[in-house]
């Protein structure tokens, strides 16, 4: 193993240690992109429209439309979930318990 790979595990053994006797987390999630591409694919496997995703997940219709067509970056909470849907959907969902909106059907007369 690499000497600069050992120290980054040795670092990250010492959060984790922090972590379990303070109960504090000081790490950022800072490395964590997603773009418009990752965006659209996550709502596109959703089945949802981007009216119908904003509303689901309480995110202004606006911003996630600029967020698709890659004129603003999601930050914070925002792009943690969005990464978490983007590796589990389903899980994200559930832990939710979201009930997304789906399209009504017009009956026919």
């Amino acid at each position: 193993m690499k000497k600069k790979r050992f120290d980054r595990l040795v670092e990250s053994l010492d959060e984790v240690h922090e972590h379990v006797t303070t109960g504090r987390f000081s790490g950022r999630m800072s490395d964590v992109s997603i773009g418009a591409n990752d965006i659209r694919a996550v709502r596109r496997r959703s089945g949802l429209s981007q009216s119908q995703f904003a509303a689901t997940f309480g995110i202004g219709l606006g911003t996630l439309q600029k967020w698709e067509r890659g004129e603003r970056r999601p930050s914070g909470a925002a792009k943690s979930l969005l990464r978490l849907m983007q590796v589990d959907l389903p899980s994200v969902v559930r832990a939710l318990s979201v009930v997304p909106e789906r399209r009504r059907r017009s009956r026919a007369a």
